[in-house]
């Protein structure tokens, strides 16, 4: 069988029955590449781990830690791990393959969603988040960058290395500084679900702002030592039910942070608002047309033809899940 190599990791033209396509990425000591099943003609992606290299750098632990976690997982939302090849110089974890890459890059091409594609996200991420933590696990690294999307634009999350089984008290200093919660800066004893849920807010408000939700902190040591000192600022500017669950999720005092389970019924407790609203509107003959807006028109302002060509097949059963709860600050009907 011919082997090519590629960042001193021997790639093989087949793995076990899968037949290597293409390169989609590398790392320090990890090669991912694009793989068909040669039998059922399904693609994925396949993980080759150098195993000299993830023992040098003492990542053996997190990934012996990420494959036992990662094979338990069934959830829509989250990747999932079909087999782990096993060789004498590497570790192969064949996933899903996830076409339409992660959050992070589609990001920085200025990919814009459209409200109702940052409900459907954020509920669909709440959703993986609970089902992790409902079996005990926080995960400790939510970010962009471990967000994939698949054919239909779900998102997927990725990369367990550093998630927990026994959350509740912690002391691990870990994650990704712009996301970590302030209790993991200030090395407290920190309950890592509610660490995610932090985590989530940061990331919700980077799809929908583009950007952090502070001002004038440009490097890690800033944002460390403005937590520190307690003068980390909070500024979320979305309004209506996202920026109310952004709100929710950055509080710096952790007791006082929603929660996943609380942040779905906020959710439940909105959605059920917003159905006897509209049906209160049409029982006095004043509502004109649907509460909740299309999700997708050929003939709307949204001028990202990827975004649109994503969404366009998407029916009304999605309409039922982009429900996320508001503050009531009037007697107003909340707004989206």
């Amino acid at each position: 069988m011919e082997t090519r190599s590629f960042n001193k990791i021997k790639i093989p033209d087949q793995i076990g029955k899968y037949k290597v396509l293409d390169i989609l990425g590398y790392g320090g000591f990890a090669v991912v590449v694009l793989a068909q099943d040669i039998n059922t003609q399904e693609k994925c992606a396949i993980k080759i781990i150098d195993r000299k290299e993830i023992t040098k750098q003492n990542f053996l632990l997190y990934l012996e830690n990420e494959l036992r976690l990662s094979e338990r997982f069934n959830h829509p939302n989250i990747v999932k791990v079909f087999e782990i090849i096993y060789e004498p110089d590497t570790i192969m974890i064949v996933m899903e393959y996830l076409s339409n890459g992660d959050l992070q890059t589609l990001l920085e091409q200025n990919i814009n969603f459209t409200i109702q594609e940052q409900f459907r996200i954020g509920l669909e991420l709440l959703q993986a988040i609970k089902y992790l933590h409902d079996r005990g696990v926080c995960h400790r690294d939510i970010k962009p960058s471990n967000i994939l999307f698949d054919d239909d634009f779900h998102p997927k999350i990725i990369d367990f290395g550093v998630s927990k089984e026994q959350s509740e008290a912690l002391s691990t200093y870990c994650g990704t500084s712009f996301y970590m919660a302030p209790e993991i800066v200030k090395n407290k004893i920190y309950d890592g679900k509610k660490v995610d849920v932090w985590a989530f807010g940061i990331t919700m408000n980077l799809i929908t702002e583009k950007r952090f939700p502070w001002n004038k902190i440009l490097n890690d040591a800033q944002f460390i030592k403005l937590v520190t000192q307690n003068k980390l600022e909070i500024c979320v500017d979305q309004i209506g039910i996202i920026g109310d669950i952004i709100s929710r999720c950055l509080v710096i005092d952790p007791n006082e942070r929603a929660s996943i389970d609380d942040l779905l019924k906020y959710i439940e407790e909105w959605q059920a608002s917003r159905v006897f609203i509209s049906r209160s509107r049409q029982s006095t003959k004043t509502c004109k047309g649907s509460l909740l807006p299309k999700l997708y028109s050929p003939n709307s302002n949204n001028s990202t033809p990827f975004v649109g060509k994503i969404f366009s097949p998407l029916d009304k059963k999605v309409l039922k899940k982009l429900s996320f709860t508001v503050r009531r600050r009037s007697h107003d009907p909340p707004r989206l």
